[in-house]
């Protein structure tokens, strides 16, 4: 090659190349690339946002973010910021809701969307960090409620998901045996009325009685009617242990946990007549003691008005079985009207009719 034309092809050469450095060095861009808050500086061949996101492989989804747009030029210092959507599932009072986001916080996250609030209880932490893959999380709001308990209403305010957390935000503790209306796990509504019982187990030791049993012998030998108590019943005694339940204060139940013997009961042991009564004389009706009867018991042969006086001439106990009664019946209301009149009889041959005062004057009998 003859020399003028080499120097040509070199100055070509020469000129070429500093034609495609200049190029280069114009598509190559040194800019700050900050994902979520994280910042990296990044040399990036192109010459706007797409390319500078195509160079590091990130694909943008329908709900993340960049700034500036993906067709805005990027020169060297450029900052290109990137910010990823992700799904924040929020149940509020029980209805659920999906959100989509771009905060790395729980707490900018419910700001972003418009929940935010302080009185709200959450479920997680609000400072927790939200990643890409999302989350969700339960919010309570504040309710007015009533709460009934030792006696008195109180009105609170409060944001707990259940009754229990309600209960210990209003300061009632509970006890292991307190019951509670509706249940510690029911979800808390506006406007719920909870009632809270404290309940008492305690055990008691009471003495009480034992009942003696009576023990009946016949004795042919006696009369019918005749009876006569050989051994007197005693009661008996023991000490009962009683767990007893109280529902605000009101004893509610008792149970019997133990029992303990400390003195036995004696029967009462009674012996009865079963000779056969005597047939007493027979007396015609209208007679002198027909109309004594009439006078002193109304004519009722079988009255016991419990003055102590029995029968229709109105014996006591103690003049009935003096004279013989007993052989009849123990007490003369038991016996028949000429039973009574054979006793009568034997009253008046020992007394007199002074025996029956009143009535025996009315008639004229003395």
């Amino acid at each position: 090659m003859n020399k003028p034309i080499a120097m040509a092809v070199a100055a070509m050469v020469a000129a070429t190349s500093l034609g495609l450095g200049g190029f280069a060095s114009h598509m190559n861009k040194d800019i700050v690339l900050t994902v979520d808050g994280q910042s990296e500086a990044v040399s990036v061949w192109g010459s706007t946002v797409q390319d500078a996101l195509e160079a590091n492989d990130i694909t943008l989804g329908a709900h993340d973010e960049v700034a500036p747009s993906v067709d805005a030029r990027i020169a060297d210092g450029s900052v290109v910021t990137i910010r990823y959507g992700r799904p924040l599932t929020v149940i509020i009072d029980g209805v659920e809701k999906t959100f989509w986001t771009t905060a790395t916080t729980v707490d900018a996250a419910l700001t972003e969307i418009g929940l935010h609030s302080s009185s709200a209880q959450l479920s997680i932490s609000r400072s927790m960090a939200l990643g890409r893959e999302g989350l969700t999380l339960t919010a309570t709001t504040p309710k007015d409620v009533l709460v009934k308990v030792d006696g008195k209403e109180l009105a609170t305010t409060s944001a707990a998901p259940d009754i229990a957390g309600l209960l210990k935000d209003a300061g009632v503790e509970l006890g292991a045996q307190d019951r509670v209306t509706p249940g510690l796990a029911e979800a808390v509504t506006a406007g719920m009325v909870i009632s809270v019982q404290r309940v008492q187990v305690v055990e008691e030791t009471t003495t009480e009685p034992i009942d003696f049993q009576t023990e009946t012998t016949e004795d042919p030998n006696l009369s019918q009617g005749t009876t006569t108590v050989t051994t007197p019943g005693q009661e008996g005694e023991k000490n009962v242990v009683y767990s007893i339940v109280r529902v605000d204060g009101v004893e509610e139940s008792r149970t019997v946990v133990s029992e303990e013997v400390t003195r036995q009961p004696v029967n009462k042991r009674v012996t009865v007549g079963t000779k056969a009564a005597p047939a007493a004389p027979a007396v015609a009706n209208g007679s002198t003691w027909d109309a004594i009867a009439q006078c002193e018991s109304g004519g009722n042969w079988a009255i016991n008005t419990g003055n102590g006086y029995y029968g229709g001439l109105q014996f006591s106990a103690t003049t009935w079985l003096n004279f013989g009664g007993g052989v009849y019946a123990q007490t003369a209301n038991l016996a028949t009207r000429e039973q009574q009149i054979a006793i009568a009889e034997k009253v008046l041959a020992s007394q007199g009719w002074g025996a029956w005062p009143a009535c025996s004057a009315a008639l004229g009998l003395r």
